[in-house]
């Protein structure tokens, strides 16, 4: 009797199990919500970016050019390269304003005359994003400035060359007295010595034009002016103009000599030692984040930053490229092909 009452407890028990498994359970409930970023922007195909300069030719801006070229083929989008034949702001201005009917997605440009401040509002109040590079309109609508601070270009000349001199003696600068950037680079230099080299001062300044052979005709008159004068400094790319005085004038190493920018005439000048050194600005990083900055921004891609839709900027309003001298030690490694 034992054995049968055991028996029956075991199939009670089996029983209930087995109807436990099959009851119904509850619900599933669903799951907590989760934090979702928001689907990134997505760029428009075949959009245009152009850059406009102060003079087309001068080799001064390949590596710029180079710089958003690499840029927009990365993105998928097109990049154009104009401006004028001549040195001419005026005539730089005016492509700016035609390019603003054409509708570009957006306008890369150096500023070297207060006016382009103008001419950059025309274009944003048109719709069109700007980016200035090189040398700024800091009173202008532009959303980004991709270059140095040419005033701190001037001060590290003028350190540079007080090295070279031995903080003492007269400097002669070669300049384009019209163009805003570059007067801030001579204010740089002049006040360098002013503050850390009393010793030194600029005795002669001349408006080379931006072009190389009056760089050379100017450099030439300045030396015979003021034959005790112990270095030059050229605050634009047209050293290679220095060089040539020098080597004819049978002054290297005699006055040093400082440059702005690289080229393969530069840096010839300086393996030949009629240069001492040249400064090189990342002018590859100016062209390249120029137009990746202002590709962000028109395709939305900076809109989720705090305070945008009242007026926050969507862009850093600067990005410094940085500075580097270059010399006999290291000037191989800028020659074109290296």
């Amino acid at each position: 009797m034992k054995v049968k009452f055991a028996a029956f407890v075991i199939i009670v028990a089996l029983a209930i199990a087995v109807t436990a498994c099959a009851a119904p359970q509850p619900a599933a409930q669903p799951a907590a919500p989760q934090a979702t970023q928001a689907p990134a922007a997505q760029a428009k195909p075949d959009q245009r970016y152009v850059m406009v300069v102060l003079i087309s030719g001068h080799p001064f801006w390949n590596d710029i050019k180079k710089g958003a070229q690499d840029a927009a083929d990365q993105l998928g989008a097109k990049f154009e390269f104009t401006g004028p034949v001549e040195f001419d702001a005026a005539a730089q201005a005016n492509q700016v304003e035609q390019l603003i009917v054409t509708k570009p997605a957006g306008i890369i440009v150096g500023s070297y005359d207060p006016s382009m401040t103008e001419t950059i509002n025309k274009a944003v109040a048109a719709g069109i994003p700007v980016a200035t590079f090189d040398s700024d309109a800091p009173e202008s609508k532009r959303q980004v400035f991709v270059g140095p601070d040419h005033y701190q270009i001037g001060w590290e000349y003028g350190r540079k060359m007080a090295e070279l001199m031995g903080n003492k003696g007269d400097v002669g600068v070669l300049t384009v007295l019209s163009q805003t950037n570059l007067m801030r680079r001579v204010q740089g230099i002049k006040d360098y010595f002013a503050q850390n080299a009393p010793d030194m001062k600029v005795v002669a300044m001349e408006d080379n034009g931006g072009d190389d052979q009056v760089t050379a005709d100017k450099t030439k008159s300045m030396i015979q002016a003021h034959p005790e004068m112990g270095g030059i400094i050229v605050v634009n790319a047209t050293g290679s103009g220095v060089a040539t005085a020098i080597k004819e004038l049978n002054k290297v190493g005699k006055i040093k000599v400082i440059t702005s920018d690289v080229s393969d005439p530069i840096l010839k000048g300086i393996q030949d030692g009629a240069i001492d050194a040249t400064s090189y600005v990342n002018i590859y990083l100016e062209g390249y984040y120029a137009l990746k900055l202002l590709h962000d921004y028109a395709n939305g891609k900076t809109a989720g930053v705090p305070g945008a839709k009242v007026g926050v900027n969507q862009l850093p309003t600067t990005v410094n490229p940085g500075l580097f001298f270059v010399t006999k030690d290291n000037a191989s490694a800028f020659l074109s092909g290296k």
